[in-house]
Parts: C-alpha cells; sequence; structure tokens
C-alpha cells in the first residue's frame, strides 16, 4: 500500500512540473554572463532578462547589458564599456516532447551608449583618441538552448552577434555566454 502511494505521490509530482512549464504570460528573470569573441583578453558582458512567455515556447525578452572590452594600445589597454537595452522575440525552433530542451533563436533591437576610455580623448603618453563615446543602436541576433533544471529553473547557453551603428568602433560584435533563469 506505501509503494502505491509513493507511486501515485512521483507520478502527480513529474505531471505538475510538466504543467508548470512557458504558460502563456507566464514571467521570468534571467542573469546571463559571457564573453566578447575578440582576439584581447578581458572582454566580457553581464545582462539581467525580463521574458513574458507566449504560446509554443515562444516569448518576449527584455534586456540591460552592461559590457566592457580593451582595445590593446602600447603598453596600456584603453577600456570601452556599452549600456544598452534591448527589446526582441524568441521563436522556439526545437523542443522535446516535455519542453524540458529547447533550442530557440532570438530577434531584438538595442541601443544605448558607447563610453570609450571614460569619455577622455588624451591618453598617457599625449596621444589624442580619435574614437568617440556615442549613442548607439542596432540589433541582435541570438542563437541559444535551453534545459530546465527543475520546474522553475532554466540553463541556458547560446551564442549572439549583436550589430551596432554609430559607433567608431566595429560594427558586429559576436559573443557566447551561460545564464540562468528563474520563471516566477
Amino acid at each position: 500500500m506505501k509503494s502505491l502511494i509513493s507511486l501515485i505521490t512521483v507520478f502527480l509530482c513529474f505531471y505538475a512540473v510538466k504543467a508548470q512549464r512557458m504558460l502563456p504570460k507566464q514571467k521570468s528573470i534571467g542573469i546571463n554572463t559571457g564573453l566578447l569573441l575578440k582576439k584581447s583578453s578581458g572582454n566580457y558582458f553581464v545582462n539581467t532578462d525580463f521574458i513574458i512567455y507566449s504560446k509554443k515556447g515562444n516569448y518576449s525578452i527584455y534586456s540591460f547589458e552592461y559590457s566592457r572590452q580593451t582595445i590593446p594600445y602600447k603598453t596600456i589597454d584603453v577600456p570601452v564599456e556599452n549600456y544598452s537595452l534591448e527589446v526582441g522575440y524568441s521563436f522556439n525552433l526545437i523542443a522535446g516532447l516535455t519542453k524540458s530542451f529547447l533550442i530557440n533563436s532570438t530577434f531584438s533591437a538595442t541601443g544605448g551608449y558607447e563610453n570609450i576610455n571614460k569619455s577622455e580623448t588624451l591618453l598617457y603618453d599625449g596621444a589624442v583618441l580619435l574614437n568617440e563615446s556615442s549613442w548607439v543602436y542596432g540589433g541582435s541576433v541570438k542563437l541559444s538552448v535551453e534545459t530546465y533544471l527543475s520546474d522553475r529553473i532554466v540553463l541556458t547557453g547560446f551564442y549572439k552577434a549583436k550589430i551596432v551603428w554609430n559607433t567608431s568602433l566595429e560594427n558586429i560584435r559576436p559573443g557566447v555566454g551561460l545564464g540562468i533563469r528563474f520563471n516566477l
């Protein structure tokens, strides 16, 4: 009798886990970090996401990102910091039957501020930096692999490419990262 009750309890737990994933209008918060793919070291990004699920595993995404990269100059590294907001939509490409493993593609618009060398144009040796801090805008594409660790916790790995205009640096900025998401 005890084993029958245990079996029913386990069945109900698995049923509840399956029933709570990616419900329309369900919200989640995510934290991501990763590396910008550049030749020099010390290039990274950190962002936080707010996600609202819609039907079929698709979702709207709202994100704030801070990224830092360096440009080598003689014996120093010139810092470049970006503060950006992204608004986009993610499409579910492949999903497991229980939706515990997904592959998504996200398209988003981005805008923010790019700060080069803390807005100082004069370097330590008297050289003048021609690149200027400015407001930037553009878009990004992201391919992500998502797996549910539990009913409320999702682990994500992704590759993204951000395309930025109105910058005096490179326009295409690829990166890879990992993140964790908490469904509310």
